[in-house]
């Protein structure tokens, strides 16, 4: 029989060479043998891995009702205390306590709406949640966590039978994170690490406890069946929120005041976004890993600049505004009062005019000088000094010569000049101040742009506006 010779690294087997059938069979097996194994997947990064998760979270209702959960998946009804409700004078609102099963809470509470408390943990790399999902599954009661229930437009809730209820969580979001995250170990198991939602020593943790459970179709069913305790706070409003989540979280990692201020003045950014079309990148939606695109302008910084403009203050800060907001005289009112309805048409035509018109026309001029073409959109003081100098003249004169002088502004930006706002000198004035830098370049940039717009300076003369000081 004729035969052919395999090289190994070791030895030379000769295998039988002849029918169609035999060859095809020894080309399989030379081509397996050269091949050796398959190239495992590439591991997925941290933030990779915790998107992949979080995005199983949010679809994991209709995930299970597609697999027939769908009779474990109670839908949500008005919700009924079982105990008279407590009412705190502070927020006047009320505090009752509620029992539902899982499958019922995880549907009422979205993590979606939830992710400006703080960035979300690795809870597959945290010992303290990984402890805690697994405990739950062996069948540990969780701690009540603290929900808010909202009117459908952020307002007080009269009554907690009104239609379109939105509940809010206040305190337990990382509960309801290792709530969502025992659902899906229990029934997809390790096919998660394929999924590339969970690292391989995660599952090694989890296995004996997830495998007791017996059944995964099972174990999900008797899970979603566990009953869930909450305290509910209702007949708040936005204030009142921010008011109990600050209170509620004080002991764990801080909700950022960027944050704290996008939730206080939702009334107003809504108008910036859809009346003047400014693109806002929300600080609640920051997730782990990622980053406000340059040329968006955040919430909070937007905030600030309304409030520096309606004041023409440019000595603003997120702290003293976030603690402004919750020390306010007259206390937890609407929102919408914070503004009256000249001053919101106002600053949302001026910001408009900043956050559209000349952003864009920097960011034209100044294609290949980063700290340039975004020096508005990068926030901080020197969007806010500019708003404060526009509300300056506003108040001294009226929007007409407002619209003139940023006019005037723009005229400047379609000069031929290689730097129309000398911004160069700006770098450079900035650079040599040493003392008090925060309150002087506010105060710098405040200045120079009051001295173009009333004439004294025919350009934006950084240096000259610095010596004055």
């Amino acid at each position: 029989m004729n035969t052919a010779a395999i090289e190994t690294s070791s030895q030379v087997i000769e295998l039988p060479v002849g029918n169609q059938a035999t060859d095809t069979g020894t080309s399989t097996e030379k081509e397996m043998r050269m091949r050796g194994r398959k190239p495992k997947p590439k591991a997925p990064t941290k933030v990779e891995r915790q998107d992949i998760l979080r995005q199983r979270i949010v679809g994991l209702t209709d995930e299970l009702e597609a697999a027939g959960f769908g009779s474990s998946l109670k839908v949500p009804t008005a919700v009924k205390s079982i105990a008279p409700e407590i009412p705190d004078p502070k927020t006047e609102g009320f505090i009752g306590h509620i029992e539902e099963d899982l499958g019922a809470y995880i549907q009422r509470v979205s993590i979606v709406e939830n992710f400006y408390q703080r960035q979300p943990f690795d809870h597959m790399k945290d010992k303290i949640y990984r402890r805690l999902i697994r405990d739950f599954i062996d069948g540990a009661t969780m701690p009540e966590a603290k929900i808010a229930a909202m009117g459908s437009a952020g307002g007080r809730l009269k009554a907690l039978q009104e239609p379109g209820v939105k509940y809010s969580v206040i305190d337990g979001l990382q509960r309801l994170y290792c709530y969502c995250i025992a659902v899906l170990l229990v029934w997809k198991r390790e096919k998660l690490i394929e999924d590339r939602c969970i690292p391989v020593d995660a599952w090694d943790y989890f296995k004996d406890a997830v495998e007791k459970t017996g059944d995964p179709k099972t174990a999900v069913e008797q899970i979603l069946k566990r009953t869930t305790r909450y305290e509910l706070f209702w007949n708040i409003d936005l204030e009142g929120l921010l008011h109990y989540m600050v209170t509620f979280n004080t002991g764990q990692r801080r909700m950022s005041l960027e944050v704290q201020l996008e939730i206080m003045q939702r009334p107003l950014l809504k108008a910036l976004e859809h009346d003047a079309k400014i693109p806002i990148f929300q600080d609640t939606s920051q997730t782990a890993g990622k980053q406000k695109p340059k040329q968006e302008f955040a919430a909070s910084d937007l905030v600030i600049a309304t409030r520096a403009f309606i004041e023409f203050n440019p000595q603003l800060k997120k702290l003293d505004e976030a603690e402004g907001l919750l020390e306010r005289d007259e206390g937890y009112t609407d929102i919408q009062r914070s503004f009256d309805v000249g001053d919101i048409n106002d600053v949302v035509n001026t910001l408009k005019k900043i956050a559209i018109d000349i952003h864009q026309k920097i960011m034209e001029r100044y294609p290949d000088n980063p700290t340039h073409k975004y020096i508005l959109s990068s926030g901080g003081m020197f969007l806010v000094s500019f708003a404060a100098a526009c509300g300056k003249v506003r108040n001294t004169l009226n929007m007409t010569s407002l619209d003139g002088a940023l006019q005037r502004l723009m005229k400047e930006l379609n000069e031929p000049d290689e730097d129309p706002l000398n911004l160069e000198e700006y770098q450079e004035t900035i650079n040599n101040i040493k003392a008090s830098r925060g309150k002087n370049i506010r105060r710098l940039v405040y200045d120079t742009f009051l001295r173009f717009f009333n004439g004294t300076t025919s350009t934006l003369d950084w240096a000259d506006a610095a010596r004055q000081i």
